[in-house]
């Protein structure tokens, strides 16, 4: 059965343009600003008639602006998540087509992941691919423009940030995720669903910000998910967070699964569900 809500939940996403917005977006921003910045950096090469210095072309070197696509992605694509997962989630009730899947014995937990995982796989997709296009536009457009051989850095510390950076990122937007999935399986609508979960988003960066202040926001912050993934990203980094392992991983636990499992619990409630 799972199979089959996987094939048809397929079918469903390839006609919808939410599928392809949260790659193929950044993409074309990251694209056009690659492109305009490698071609900035040739004009003035070529207008003061200076060979581009060594530190400079070490900032183009593969594999740096993989990491500055991540951060990214990282900002525009959690958005962009919590509008697919709403949108998709949403349309089933705001169609009711949700009702002729279960009556066909599909599980509604089964129907819910089937959602996530697709969630989960598009986010994997984009962080691989919109960084890849966007190392690649730069560093082609400035070997045609400058006719120079650009550096590959290969030191093991800058591919230990690249992979804990994508860990993070990874996680940030799965979180994102689960916040959408929950929002509207609450609201039972893609634009309540999506009206929760964006300001939910903000304000968890907004006590961050409130927290360096002191009070109540300071004793709030340790319950925040970017406040707990600030703190699990320095422990991959092998420093010490402001939090105890246990308490980090409890927190982003509660975000991921826990969030989808309440969600299941929301959707299969007799008013709800049918």
């Amino acid at each position: 059965m799972t199979v089959g809500l996987l094939r048809a939940e397929w079918i469903k996403l390839r006609r919808l343009r939410v599928t392809w917005l949260l790659p193929i977006l950044p993409m074309v921003l990251l694209l056009v600003g690659g492109v305009r910045i490698a071609y900035a950096v040739a004009e003035t090469s070529r207008s003061y008639g200076l060979a581009l210095d060594e530190t400079v072309l070490q900032s183009f070197a593969f594999p740096q602006l993989l990491l500055n696509g991540l951060q990214f992605v990282s900002v525009l694509g959690t958005l962009l998540v919590v509008l697919f997962i709403t949108s998709i989630v949403g349309n089933e009730f705001g169609y009711d087509t949700w009702k002729t899947v279960l009556t066909r014995q599909a599980r509604r937990g089964h129907f819910l992941m089937v959602k996530l995982t697709y969630a989960l796989a598009e986010i994997t997709l984009t962080l691989i691919l919109v960084p890849l296009v966007f190392q690649a536009a730069v560093l082609i457009t400035l070997q045609l423009t400058t006719n120079t051989a650009l550096p590959f850095d290969s030191s093991t510390n800058h591919w230990d940030t690249l992979s804990i950076t994508f860990v993070v990122t990874w996680i940030r937007l799965a979180i994102a995720a689960t916040i959408g999935l929950f929002s509207a399986v609450l609201t039972r609508s893609s634009a309540s669903g999506l009206a929760l979960a964006t300001p939910w988003l903000l304000g968890d960066l907004l006590i961050n910000a409130l927290s360096f202040g002191g009070g109540m926001w300071r004793d709030l912050v340790p319950y925040t998910f970017n406040y707990n993934l600030a703190a699990f990203e320095t422990y991959l980094r092998g420093g010490s967070g402001e939090v105890s392992v246990a308490h980090c991983l409890s927190v982003l636990l509660f975000y991921t699964v826990g969030l989808a499992l309440a969600a299941v619990v929301v959707f299969r409630r007799r008013d709800i569900a049918g």
